[in-house]
């Protein structure tokens, strides 16, 4: 299973093809073959190293709501977890 979370563009590099996003605070970079037409402040979706789809700024706004809260979920459940095995 796959799961690509949206990523907003900060640098292109038309060159080589590439281009840098970010991750909430991590960059990646990510070939531009499939969207040559991506611009610097698009939202793509990256996989495997190839920016894969772009995102209206509403859906990529969205789906980073939702990431926030499932990760939000997870801090909690390990968080609990670690409560209940630390003794």
């Amino acid at each position: 299973m796959c799961i690509a979370a949206p990523a907003h563009v900060v640098e292109i590099d038309r060159e080589n093809g590439l281009l840098s996003a970010d991750f909430g605070g991590v960059r990646q970079t990510a070939k531009l073959n499939l969207l040559p037409d991506v611009e610097v402040g698009d939202y793509v979706l990256i996989h495997a190293g190839y920016a894969i789809e772009k995102l209206s700024e509403e859906a990529a706004k969205e789906s980073l709501e939702a990431w926030d809260e499932l990760l939000e979920v997870l801090d909690e459940e390990d968080k609990e977890w670690e409560e209940s095995h630390s003794n």
